[in-house]
C-alpha cells in the first residue's frame, strides 16, 4: 500500500513526493529556493532542468545513449547483440556463451550471464517482463526516466572490470569513485566496495551509504588522465552528470550516464562533504532560466 501511495503521489506531484522523500531520508526540509548541498542541487535539477528534457532522456536511456556517444570517435561501447520489446522474442541460441541483458529505462536492471548453459531462461524472461512492466521513474520521482521507450538490450560481456564513476560539475570532472564489484554464492553484487578520489587521484576519506571502502590499496589506472578527458567531453552539455566508465585492456568504454546519483539522496559520511560538493556545482544560471517554470 505504501508503494502504491508513493507512486500515486509521484504521478500527481513529483515535487511534493521529492520533498517528502527528502525529509524522510534526512529529517530536514528540502530547500528548493536556496539549494546548497549536492543533493539539494541535484533534486532541483531533476525537477526543473532534467524534467522532460530530450537530450537528458536520450542519454539516460541505456540504449539511446549510444546515439549520443556516436558523436565521439574515441569512446567505445559494448557490442550490441540485440534490442527487443519483449523477452519472448529473444533467441538465446544465437547469443554467445557470455553476455549482459539490460532494460534501458532505469537502474539495476542488469543480468550478467557468464555461462549460458547455466541460465534459467524462464526465470530470466519473467524477471525481464517484471522490469518492463515497472515504471522505474515512479519509484523516486526520477523524471529523467519518464519518457524513455522501454527496451531490452543484450550486449557484450566485457569481463570482471572495475567501474570508474566521475562526478562532473558544469562540464568539469572533479570527484570520482571506483566501484569494486563482487561475485559470491548469491551471484553478482554491484558496488560492493566504493572508494572516492579527487581528480588528482588522492583518496577521499569518506563512505557512501553502507558501502565500505576496499580493504586493499587501489592503483591509479594507467589511462586515468584519458578517462578524465573523456568525462569532460561527455559532460559538457549538462550542469551535472556522472560519467561511468570501464577500463578494458587499456581502452575506455562507456558504462552509462547518470544524472541523479542515488536518486538525489546520497548519504555521504562525513556529511560536511555534501556541502563541499554542493559548492562545486553552480546552478545559478539554471535557476534564473527556469525560475518561472511550473512543476507540480
Amino acid at each position: 500500500m505504501k508503494a502504491l501511495m508513493k507512486k500515486f503521489l509521484t504521478i500527481v506531484s513529483p515535487k511534493l513526493e521529492t520533498k517528502i522523500n527528502y525529509y524522510m531520508s534526512f529529517r530536514k526540509k528540502l530547500d528548493l529556493n536556496n539549494p546548497k548541498t549536492i543533493n539539494e542541487k541535484l533534486l532541483w535539477l531533476k525537477l526543473y532542468t532534467y524534467n522532460n528534457n530530450d537530450l537528458v532522456t536520450m542519454c539516460a536511456d541505456k540504449y539511446k545513449v549510444r546515439d549520443y556517444i556516436s558523436n565521439f570517435n574515441d569512446i567505445n561501447v559494448a557490442k550490441l547483440y540485440g534490442v527487443y520489446d519483449s523477452p519472448d522474442i529473444i533467441n538465446y541460441k544465437d547469443l554467445p556463451n557470455q553476455f549482459v541483458i539490460k532494460c534501458n529505462h532505469g537502474c539495476g536492471y542488469n543480468i550478467i550471464v557468464k555461462d549460458k548453459s547455466e541460465l534459467n531462461i524462464e526465470e530470466t524472461n519473467n524477471t525481464l517482463k517484471k522490469w518492463l512492466n515497472t515504471d522505474f521513474w515512479k519509484i523516486a520521482a526520477e523524471i529523467q526516466y519518464k519518457y524513455i521507450n522501454k527496451k531490452i538490450i543484450v550486449e557484450e560481456f566485457l569481463g570482471d572490470v572495475k567501474t570508474y564513476k566521475f562526478y562532473c560539475f558544469n562540464g568539469e570532472p572533479k570527484i570520482m569513485y571506483i566501484s569494486n564489484d563482487e561475485w559470491n554464492e548469491k551471484g553478482f553484487v554491484a558496488d560492493k566496495y566504493i572508494d572516492f578520489f579527487d581528480i588528482e587521484f588522492n583518496h577521499i576519506n569518506c563512505t557512501l551509504g553502507e558501502h565500505p571502502n576496499y580493504d586493499k590499496p587501489i592503483k591509479k589506472p594507467k589511462i586515468f588522465e584519458e578517462m578524465v578527458r573523456v568525462s569532460k567531453q561527455l559532460s559538457k552539455d549538462f550542469p551535472f552528470v556522472r560519467v561511468d566508465l570501464y577500463e578494458v585492456r587499456d581502452k575506455i568504454y562507456l558504462s552509462e550516464l547518470t544524472f541523479i546519483p542515488t536518486a538525489g539522496y546520497m548519504k555521504i559520511s562525513p556529511d560536511y562533504l555534501l556541502n563541499d560538493w554542493g559548492n562545486m556545482l553552480d546552478i545559478s544560471n539554471e535557476m534564473i532560466n527556469k525560475r518561472h517554470k511550473k512543476i507540480n
